[in-house]
């Protein structure tokens, strides 16, 4: 029986930075837990020659492709041209499918699906909509594409009666950008993982901002992220002891999680972030439909809060793939 799978992931830019290059760690860990699963791995680049990609994946013919394929040359916009490209070639690929990842990777997309399915997100206007903002409301300047939190962070966020910074908010380019109100409150990510008796929500996780400055946004950003020199990254931790929530909370956000992976199609592995207003309200903002797998990353902690190691995550997330268990294979 065919126990070859690929590993197919971006190829590398020749300037990259750390967001980019942590795709290299997640080939890595799911490379080991795939061999420890007894299948036969082999890995695949991908980049703008896609009939390169095309002629070695139809050629290996696999079992499975394990699609690591967040971008391409760094360009969040073409996050789901991979699975367009296994779409076609009709290979079973891990993840959310063709239409989904198009929907989460596009912001914007995502929050008028959000909008029509009535789960709860902040609203949001295009660049070349300013006039509805509200002078006493808090906003941020968001990119559509991008993931990471790339051109995400607290120099991003500003007051709707901010006449110089609206300025300079106009002038941006309204295909990759656009402007979202800001909820002041807790933030959370949220990481869900297939199981044979569907959708299995994993641990809360709760970003915390420690002894940061009174007048300082607190934000999971780029920096918080990526830059581990900064206050920011520093003083910005994840915890998973969460204090002070009712627990009607913690069960709407466990339906809002359930019902967009459902009602949108979603498959694999899934992140959503949440910020909780002063009144206990949950808003998603953010759908991440090909979360980082990488050790420090927050899936990969959720998983292993609830005691799943890392062969039983790419086990799970395989056979959602597959549509039928994984075989067992003699290693």
């Amino acid at each position: 029986m065919n126990k070859l799978a690929v590993i197919l992931f971006n190829k590398i830019s020749k300037n990259p930075g750390d967001d980019e290059l942590d795709v290299l760690e997640q080939v890595e860990i799911v490379e080991k837990a795939m061999k420890g699963l007894g299948l036969r791995v082999r890995q695949v680049q991908l980049d703008l020659n896609l009939k390169k990609a095309m002629v070695s994946l139809q050629k290996l013919n696999p079992l499975v492709i394990f699609n690591l394929a967040e971008t391409i040359e760094n360009h969040g916009e073409f996050a789901y041209i991979a699975p367009a490209l296994l779409t076609h070639l009709n290979i079973p690929y891990t993840g959310s499918p063709l239409i989904p990842m198009f929907f989460a990777s596009n912001k914007v997309r995502a929050k008028i699906e959000m909008k029509r399915l009535g789960i709860p997100t902040p609203s949001w206007f295009m660049i070349d909509e300013l006039k509805k903002l509200d002078p006493g409301k808090k906003y941020i300047v968001k990119p559509i594409w991008e993931e990471g939190s790339l051109g995400l962070d607290e120099d991003c966020i500003f007051m709707g009666n901010n006449r110089k910074f609206i300025a300079n908010i106009e002038k941006k380019n309204k295909n990759y950008f656009f402007v979202e109100e800001f909820v002041e409150g807790r933030e959370f990510n949220i990481s869900i993982i297939a199981s044979r008796k569907g959708p299995e929500v994993l641990p809360f996780a709760e970003m915390t901002f420690i002894d940061y400055p009174k007048d300082k946004p607190r934000i999971m950003g780029y920096t918080a992220k990526w830059k581990e020199n900064s206050f920011e990254y520093t003083h910005t931790l994840r915890t998973f002891e969460i204090s002070s929530l009712d627990e009607s909370v913690f069960k709407k956000m466990r339906q809002i999680c359930k019902r967009c992976w459902n009602s949108m199609g979603l498959m694999g592995y899934v992140r959503l972030d949440f910020r909780i207003d002063r009144n206990s309200k949950p808003y998603v903002i953010d759908i991440n439909a090909n979360p980082c797998l990488s050790g420090s990353g927050g899936f990969m902690a959720a998983s292993e809060r609830a005691g799943l190691n890392t062969q039983e995550i790419m086990r799970r997330i395989i056979e959602d793939a597959l549509g039928y268990p994984l075989p067992t294979f003699k290693k």
